[in-house]
């Protein structure tokens, strides 16, 4: 019997069920229980090696999230002062 690899999933969110992505880091389909976003818990090698590119990846998903609710706070205080 083998075991399912655990896959590299830094967006996926415990406590969404949603939020889970379709696809490792390292390109395989993920199923029900096969990813973390918990570096020590990923047994994948391909997604092992890849952390650093993975992760540069989410601060850029993540600072542009940011930009963008940036800009959302910035136009309601502007249509406020109107």
């Amino acid at each position: 019997m083998s075991r399912l690899k655990t896959h590299y999933d830094p967006f996926g969110n415990p406590n969404d069920e949603y939020s889970w992505s379709d696809y490792g880091y390292c390109g395989t389909y993920i199923s029900d229980g096969n990813s973390s976003g918990y570096r020590p818990s990923v047994t994948c090698k391909k997604c092992k090696k890849i952390f650093e590119k993975a992760d540069a990846e989410v601060a850029i998903a993540r600072l542009n999230e940011l930009k963008d609710m940036q800009s959302f706070v910035d136009f309601m205080n502007d249509s406020k002062k109107k």
